[in-house]
């Protein structure tokens, strides 16, 4: 039997990789919609989602980075999409410029078809033209709603024969997910195990002496 300090040697990894992803909620408006989709998400329609991504993700170029995200979902107007994990599209995108800041977000997604549209791709632009909202281009948080001059997400869908339709709209809210209790308090567990693992070695050893 492995003892308790070696079990929690192996557990504590992986633990700490899903506490190190970054979790948003986000809510927002249909303004528009395209094609046949008009009839079925009318202007107004309520938007909700989460995301997830992993800070650690190493830029593929400046200000780029491919493979950042690790959990998606979508709500509009009773309609759901979720994360594609095996699609083409998973990237983070920051643009620090004077002339304007961009915080980009695009993943790949899958759901229900609408008639003849199957749903390819979500995107998420949070724009500050004054280029004061965005530090650097290290991957970081989204800037806050208010730092923003403009919001703008679209989900786009396709057909067979590579039509394209899309439902846009802008955001209402974004807000930070903190970490479950669950997961501190598995933390904090974990890390007392390997102080009680590690005193009772040292007891039996110095029995032994």
């Amino acid at each position: 039997m492995l003892p308790a300090a070696a079990v929690c040697a192996l557990l504590i990894p992986c633990a700490a990789a899903q506490a190190a992803f970054i979790q948003y909620s986000f809510t927002g408006t249909v303004g528009g919609a395209s094609g046949a989709l008009r009839s079925d998400i009318p202007v107004g329609s309520a938007m909700s989602g989460t995301f997830s991504f992993d800070p650690t993700t190493s830029p593929t170029g400046t200000g780029r980075y491919m493979g950042a995200l690790q959990g998606f979902s979508l709500n509009v107007g009773g309609y759901s999409v979720s994360f594609d994990p095996s699609g083409d599209v998973n990237l983070i995108r920051l643009t620090d410029n004077p002339s304007g800041d961009l915080w980009r977000l695009r993943t790949s997604v899958m759901g229900d078809g609408i008639g003849q549209y199957s749903p390819t791709e979500f995107r998420l632009d949070l724009a500050d033209e004054d280029g004061l909202a965005i530090n650097g281009t290290s991957l970081q948080d989204p800037p806050s709603l208010g730092s923003l001059t403009s919001t703008h997400w679209r989900l786009v869908f396709e057909d067979a024969d590579g039509r394209m339709v899309r439902i846009q709209g802008v955001l209402n809210s974004l807000t930070a997910v903190p970490l479950p209790a669950a997961v501190l308090l598995f933390g904090a567990g974990l890390i007392s195990l390997v102080g009680l693992g590690a005193g009772g070695l040292r007891n039996l050893r110095e029995a032994k002496a």
